[in-house]
Formats: structure tokens, sequence, C-alpha cells
């Protein structure tokens, strides 16, 4: 099923009719497909299910488009961003294309589906430009950094599995929640393994997202257990490219013992969504394998 998506894709980049655009889209190649997974999960039959998926594909895409340019990314997927390949200027049109090109789509499924949605992007903007403005300077706000994600990682994947609800005729309420819970673990699982994986299995440079100014969870963590003479020195390494300073941020995480502590919102957050979901067998199955990613 995830190979029809690709290739409704495909399609309806076809019907953009811009072989620059089917380029630079071939160039950007596919992810995880998440919530596609989550989606098939929920609603494994409709007729509409491939346009879904291929429409939050495509904006999932989007995003990520106009995420490498601001953070002026070089790699994504283990291949060169198509910003660092064709430039800021065509990576975002290309992101624009891809945004445009789904709400085209979207207008085909059911109103309150295509609401959802829209809405979802909005927060997904807002949530960006959160995080655009925490960059300037480190911070050791967990409630602020749980916003932030909410906003900008988990309110796609809330839209994915309550407009997966509506279509397969469940209670999309359950969903939210399940998706909006999932969608925080989520993202700490990624920021976690920014700290513990080589850019081999990450598919970018390891320890990224501290040199690219986001205060992530694991950072968060280690700065509140820091006497205040370290915590100067933490916030010294806030956006900092220099080979020893990320070296001794690594060697922090283990004296204070910082993966087992993010674990733990780890397994906060994914049981409460499963638990808004428990006895649907085939949602916990996939919820549980992608959050039971090695670290």
């Amino acid at each position: 099923m995830l190979g029809q998506i690709v290739q409704r894709i495909e399609q309806f980049l076809a019907q953009v009719q811009s072989a620059d655009v089917e380029r630079m889209a071939d160039s950007l190649g596919q992810g995880k497909m998440l919530r596609s997974k989550l989606i098939l999960a929920i609603c494994p039959e409709h007729p509409q299910l491939l346009d879904f998926c291929a429409i939050i594909e495509m904006i999932q895409s989007a995003s990520l488009l106009h995420d490498d340019v601001i953070d002026n990314a070089h790699t994504r997927r283990a291949h060169a961003s198509i910003n660092h390949a064709f430039g800021n200027q065509n990576a975002i049109m290309l992101g624009d294309v891809f945004y445009a090109k789904a709400f085209l789509e979207l207008t085909k499924l059911d109103t309150k589906i295509a609401q959802l949605v829209a809405h979802s992007v909005m927060e997904l903007s807002r949530g960006e430009i959160k995080d655009v403005m925490a960059s300037h300077a480190f911070h050791a706000d967990t409630a602020r950094y749980v916003d932030i994600i909410q906003d900008k990682s988990a309110s796609l994947i809330i839209a994915s599995c309550a407009g997966a609800a509506m279509l397969a005729r469940l209670d999309p309420q359950a969903y939210r929640v399940f998706g909006l819970n999932f969608g925080i673990a989520f993202q700490i699982m990624d920021d976690l393994l920014d700290i513990t994986q080589p850019k081999e299995v990450l598919g970018k440079p390891a320890l990224s997202d501290f040199k690219e100014g986001k205060s992530t969870l694991p950072y968060i963590l280690l700065y509140q257990q820091l006497d205040p003479p370290n915590q100067e020195r933490l916030q010294a390494c806030f956006k900092n490219t220099d080979e020893q300073a990320l070296a001794w941020c690594v060697a922090q995480f283990q004296t204070h013992g910082i993966v087992e502590q993010t674990l733990e919102y780890i397994r906060h957050y994914a049981h409460i969504a499963l638990q808004a979901i428990k006895g649907h067998s085939a949602l916990e199955k996939v919820a549980s394998s992608l959050i039971e990613r090695e670290f």
C-alpha cells in the first residue's frame, strides 16, 4: 500500500506539468511515511484512502522543504537536501507546489476532514515560528519545548489520525488524543536519536539539533542537572560547531543519565497515546514499532 501512495503522489505531481518539479521531487526521496502507516492502521480500506495519505505525505514533505531552508540543512534522508542541491529559492517554491497541490486535492475530500488538515497546517506553521523565535538563545523550559513540538510535530499526526477515523466512521476524539501524545513521544524520540546515533543512521549529521539552535529535551534535562558553572558552559555550546564542545555535551549526557530520563518522558506520552486507543490492536502494533526504535 505504501508503494501505491508513492505512485499517487507521483500522479499528483505529474498533473502540475513541470519537469523541474518532478526532477526535484525525485531527488527528495521518500521518508518513513509515518503518518500513512498510522492512517492505514486506523482505516485500511476507503475509496479516498490513497488520496488522503498522499495529501498528508505531500504536506509533510512541504514542511520539511521549508524547514531545511530555515535550518540551512545540507542533508535530508541521507542525500543532499533540495536547498543544498537546487538552492533555497527552488526549495521554497517546491514546498509551495507541494502545499498547493495537496490543498487542491484536499478540497475533494469531506469538508470536515479538509478543515481538520488545514487547521493542522496552520498549527504546524505557528510551531515553526515558535521554533525560530526560540532558536535565538538556549532555553531550559520543558513546557515551552512541549508546546513547540505539539504544534510543529504533533499537529499533522493529529489530523492524520482523526481524519482516518472519520473515513473509517470512528469517533475521532480518541484518535486526536492518540495523535497528540504519540506525536510528542515520537518527536522526543527523534530528538533523543540525534544525540545517540551516528549520521549513517540519522541520514544527517549527529548532534545537529543543538548546532542549529534547537533547545531539545535532552539538553534541557541536562541543564537542569548541572551546577551554575557548567550550565554556563552548556549555554556556550549552543549553536557551537566545535567538536570538543559537542564531545563535552555527550560526556555530560552519560554522566547524568540523560538518555534514561528522556526515555521516561517518551514512555509517559506513549502510554497516554496507547491508552486512548486501547483495543485497537493494529494501531497499537504500528505505534509501538515506531516508538521502540534504536537509541
